[in-house]
């Protein structure tokens, strides 16, 4: 379970493949990203002892785009979606499951790191106070 949390958390905080990552996250039904949620979730509460703080906002923002991404296709409230969606979950394998969100979460990581970086490029620039003459 540690190496999925260092693939997983790897995932969302380093660089991959933006492009792919982009094209493929279109082609993901609800349940789908409800998957990934759960995956995360779990993930998170198995290895919670062994996480830093950096890596459980990771793990939390990525399984927070995949509930906001099921929430805002199906409308159907999360823990009524989690009950009926767990006996389908548990009969994925669970190395596809880890495979495809790590995937999807690389692509998460690097959109906000490119949103970051343009934030960064319209901020104003710090200039030093003016001086009372």
């Amino acid at each position: 379970m540690l190496r999925a949390l260092c693939l997983m958390t790897a995932a969302v905080l380093a660089a991959g493949a933006p492009v792919a990552a982009q094209q493929a996250e279109t082609a993901f039904t609800p349940e789908e990203d409800l998957d990934c949620a759960l995956y995360i979730g779990a993930l998170m509460a198995e290895t919670e002892v062994e996480m830093t703080p950096d890596s459980r906002a990771a793990l939390m923002s990525a399984m927070t785009y995949f509930f906001g991404r099921y929430e805002a296709q199906r409308g159907v409230p999360l823990a009524q979606a989690l009950a009926e969606r767990m006996p389908q979950y548990e009969q994925r394998n669970p190395q596809e499951i880890e495979q495809i969100c790590s995937l999807r979460a690389r692509g998460l990581g690097m959109r906000m790191q490119d949103a970051d970086r343009v934030m960064a490029e319209l901020s104003p620039t710090q200039s030093a106070p003016a001086s009372n003459e």
